[in-house]
């Protein structure tokens, strides 16, 4: 196994950090990656999970900068880290700065509404945000995470305009839509399918040009003739310290290449509505490279980049 972990018997060799508090969408997912692997006796201890929600990945990504050349140490990444740090000026760190090691999946993002709302589609929405500008409610997360980046992306194309409520975590986001306090939101299938069995909410398409196995009969917005070929997509990738060792970033991939093989990964991504991908090496940082240009070219469109 791993090499010296410092912090003494409870600090296991490898610590696992992400941008989100506890209960976030990407903390939920960071455990349960952990879990398959655990469950699975891929790994053979639980690894601890470190949340530094400050400053929107800045705070995680200076956590790892801060300790380069820990090859036990890797985070949960989304493409929040690869905007935030693009609109902060002065940012000293950035997704640039740490190792790639494997893009795990992608994830489509829905458009929810509450089970009673007028809306049986997202044009059903988007019309009626025509109809009535700034008079809708998007509820979201930060103003870089991907849902706010759609909306900004979508009302551009579209030429309709809605508000964006921006909660912390998912919990509150879905309890504004019960309560008519926001009037859609876009997030992953996992974050809202308990609701939606329940018929509390309802999903009015899938971003993308792809149904999920999770909500079969739900049409994608390509379907509904909606563009989203511009919209960047939600990715879960795992990341090391600047400078981690090629043995340890090996390490970590055969790891997540066994994960994604189990039958715990495949339910997992069946209830959450990913697509495992599973790049590595020059795959995967041709991947980063084209994310980063089309979050780039966005926030600079949006005027939100500061970091130039």
């Amino acid at each position: 196994g791993g090499g010296g972990g410092g912090g003494g018997g409870k600090q296991g060799p490898v610590e696992v950090v992400t941008h989100n508090a506890v209960g976030g969408g990407s903390d939920v997912f960071t455990r349960q990656m952990i879990k398959v692997m655990y469950e699975n006796k891929i790994i053979d201890t639980n690894w601890p999970v470190r949340n530094i929600p400050a400053g929107d990945s800045i705070g995680a990504m200076s956590y790892m900068v801060e300790r380069k050349g820990n090859d036990g140490l890797i985070a949960q990444v989304t493409p929040t880290w690869l905007a935030t740090p693009m609109t902060v000026s002065n940012a000293n760190v950035s997704l640039a700065d740490l190792t790639p090691i494997t893009l795990v999946a992608t994830e489509p993002q829905v458009v929810v509404t509450n089970a009673n709302s007028p809306y049986n589609s997202f044009t059903d929405f988007i019309n009626a945000a025509k109809a009535a500008p700034d008079t809708l409610v998007q509820a979201g997360g930060s103003s870089t995470a991907n849902d706010a980046l759609t909306r900004l992306v979508l009302q551009d194309t579209l030429g309709a305009k809605w508000k964006f409520l921006s909660f912390e975590d998912t919990g509150s986001r879905i309890t504004a839509l019960l309560r008519n306090d926001a009037n859609i939101m876009l997030g992953s299938a996992s974050d809202v399918a308990e609701q939606v069995k329940a018929g509390q909410l309802k999903v009015i398409a899938v971003i993308g040009d792809k149904r999920l196995d999770t909500f079969p009969e739900v049409s994608t917005t390509t379907e509904q003739g909606i563009d989203t070929s511009k919209v960047p997509v939600q990715f879960r990738a795992v990341m090391g310290a600047p400078d981690m060792s090629e043995e340890a970033v090996q390490r970590y991939q055969d790891y997540l290449s066994k994960m994604v093989e189990t039958e715990d990964w495949k339910n997992l991504t069946k209830s959450d509505g990913l697509v495992t991908q599973n790049l590595q090496d020059e795959e995967f940082e041709a991947y980063l490279k084209d994310q980063t240009d089309i979050v780039g070219g966005l926030l600079e469109g949006l005027g939100l980049r500061k970091d130039q």
